[in-house]
């Protein structure tokens, strides 16, 4: 038993017939395909195709990819890691800075005295007597309004103030 088999053969899209043709010759560039007798048991072979051919990769060519892989930083990714680093030192060195910055000024460390003001005396009289000798009035004069936290100089006869004994 026979058949008859069509293979297309490719061939340039038809180009469309100018003014000049004649209407029926044939087109330039048509596809046509070709028949051939065969006989029996033969298996045709496919048309060459325009798509890519894919063949099998062997085994030993893939890669494979461990399961826990270690995460790859950009560029961008490790500027923020550093601005992140710098952003926490600075803030750890101010804080430490500012505790010990008032450990060191506590108040006194010496004891205080309650004075009642008379009648026509100034912060400035109150500080003198109550500085020891060498030390300086205005430091004393300080010292008493932080104890007090008064805002200003001014003091009234017969108000309580806290005085550094010394």
């Amino acid at each position: 038993m026979s058949a008859l088999v069509v293979q297309p053969t490719w061939q340039p899209a038809p180009a469309r017939p100018t003014r000049g043709s004649a209407a029926g010759a044939p087109a330039r560039g048509a596809r046509r395909g070709t028949l051939q007798l065969v006989g029996p048991g033969f298996v045709p072979t496919p048309a060459p195709s325009r798509a890519p051919v894919v063949r099998p990769v062997p085994a030993a060519a893939v890669r494979t990819v461990p399961t826990s892989a270690p995460m790859r930083l950009t560029v961008r990714g490790r500027r923020v890691l550093v601005v992140l680093a710098l952003v926490i030192a600075t803030a750890i060195s101010v804080g430490i800075g500012a505790w010990i910055g008032t450990a060191g000024s506590s108040g006194s460390a010496g004891e205080v005295v309650t004075v009642t003001v008379a009648p026509g005396e100034t912060l400035w009289t109150v500080a003198g007597a109550a500085a020891a000798p060498g030390d300086d009035v205005r430091d004393v004069i300080a010292e008493i309004a932080e104890l007090n936290s008064l805002v200003g100089a001014d003091i009234r006869a017969g108000q309580q103030l806290f005085v550094p004994a010394g």
